[in-house]
C-alpha cells in the first residue's frame, strides 16, 4: 500500500471514527433488568448510575476511559493527520502516535467487559444484562480509530518533510 493511500485511508477511518462517536454516546450500549425494572444505559448514564450507588471512584474512571480518552485519542490522531507533510514538531507526533498505538489495545476492554458483564448478568427473573446498538457504534467506533493510527505508519512523520525540503 503506498503512502499517499495509507494517508487518505487514515483520515478516512478518523473521520468515520468521529462520526460514530455520537451515536455511541447517545444510544444505549446496555439494558439492565433487576426484579422488573427494566433501564436502558447509555455510556453516560452507566457513569450517572455508578456515582449514585456510591461508586464515585468507578464512575470516574469509566467516563475517563469510555467518553474522554476516545475523544482525546481521536483529537490527537486528527492532529497527526493534519500536520501531514509539514516538519513541524515531528518529535511529538511521533511520540503521540506511538502512544496512541501503545494504549490502543486496552481500547476494547470496555467492549470485553459488557461481554462479560452481558454473560455473567444472567440471574433469570432476578436480574439480567442485555447489550444494545450504542456498544455496537462504539465498538465500530473504536475499531475506526485504531485502524485509522495503525495505517498511518510513523515513518511517514518524517519522509514526508524529507522529501519537501529536497
Amino acid at each position: 500500500m503506498t503512502d499517499a493511500l495509507r494517508l487518505e485511508l487514515s483520515r478516512a477511518l478518523l473521520v468515520a471514527g468521529f462520526i460514530l462517536y455520537l451515536p455511541a454516546n447517545i444510544f444505549p450500549v446496555m439494558t439492565i433488568t433487576i426484579t422488573g425494572d427494566v433501564e436502558p444505559l447509555t455510556v453516560m448514564g452507566g457513569v450517572r448510575e455508578l456515582y449514585h450507588t456510591g461508586l464515585w471512584p468507578v464512575a470516574g474512571i469509566v467516563f475517563l476511559a469510555s467518553v474522554v480518552l476516545p475523544l482525546v485519542k481521536m483529537l490527537a490522531a486528527a492532529w497527526i493527520l493534519a500536520l501531514h507533510g509539514s516538519g513541524r514538531d515531528q518529535a511529538r507526533r511521533m511520540a503521540v502516535h506511538r502512544f496512541l498505538v501503545r494504549i490502543g489495545t486496552w481500547a476494547m476492554i470496555d467492549i470485553f467487559l459488557l461481554s462479560v458483564l452481558t454473560a455473567v448478568g444472567q440471574l433469570g427473573i432476578l436480574a439480567s444484562v442485555r447489550a444494545e446498538i450504542g456498544a455496537v457504534y462504539y465498538a465500530a467506533m473504536i475499531i475506526c480509530v485504531l485502524f485509522a493510527v495503525d495505517v498511518y505508519k510513523p515513518h511517514m512523520i518524517w519522509q514526508e518533510a524529507a522529501s519537501q525540503a529536497k
